[in-house]
């Protein structure tokens, strides 16, 4: 597949055009928001395409079998952007992979994002605009004349740069004591590049933390959804 990377220069986003690129079968396009990024990608011998969630990206789509939004507004802008990026870009490229064919739709989240965050949840803004755009992408055939994407919902804990096994426990509940929730990004990464191949992450929203089974096992036995 032709799979259009969206924040691919964000650490996650990053090792998820390198794991593409380094595995094979499947043809990474890295989607950039400045040309100065994309040397890091030619080193690399990942495509590129220009593109920013904050206007039209169907120019981006044009090709492409599939979508891993691993994109975020980042910790240090304002609740502006994070309601651009992570609610309403999020909707955006959803949108935009369905108008343009691209039905699987990898999507990183994370735990408790909800709508309506309770009290006690650390940055809940960003945790009720990603709560908006993954129930936006799990409701699209009600609003988009019956049509939806093959989309799976990942959910990790607090990142980290940790170097371990590529192992995870997965959480088919979302909403969870967050207290001992930690997830490698390299782990993360391997994780949304395994799900455009398991079929059992389709229609699927869950927590995935460093654990002791294998990314491909471990999803391949996945449990209910949350």
């Amino acid at each position: 597949m032709k799979v259009l990377v969206i924040g691919a220069n964000g650490s996650t986003g990053a090792r998820v055009v390198t794991r593409l690129v380094e595995h094979g079968g499947h043809e990474p396009v890295a989607m950039i928001r400045s040309p100065d990024q994309k040397a890091k990608f030619d080193r690399i011998g990942a495509q590129t395409v220009t593109g920013d969630l904050e206007h039209p990206i169907d120019h981006a789509l044009e090709g492409c079998d599939a979508v891993i939004f691993a994109a975020g507004s980042g910790g240090k802008t304002g609740k502006d952007k994070t309601v651009l990026i992570d609610h309403l870009g999020g909707i955006r490229a959803a949108v935009a992979a369905l108008v343009n064919g691209a039905e699987r739709f990898v999507m990183l989240s994370g735990l408790e994002t909800t709508p309506h965050p309770g009290e006690g949840l650390s940055i809940p803004h960003w945790r009720a605009a990603k709560g908006r755009a993954d129930d936006f992408i799990m409701t699209m055939p009600a609003v988009m004349g019956g049509r939806g994407l093959d989309y799976s919902i990942v959910c990790p804990g607090r990142l980290n740069d940790e170097s371990r096994p590529e192992e995870v426990r997965i959480l088919p509940d979302i909403h969870v004591d967050l207290d001992d929730t930690t997830t490698s990004r390299e782990t993360l990464a391997a994780v949304l590049v395994a799900c455009l191949d398991e079929p059992a992450t389709i229609g699927r929203r869950f927590g995935v933390v460093n654990g002791s089974v294998p990314v491909e096992t471990a999803l391949k036995n996945l449990g209910p959804g949350g």
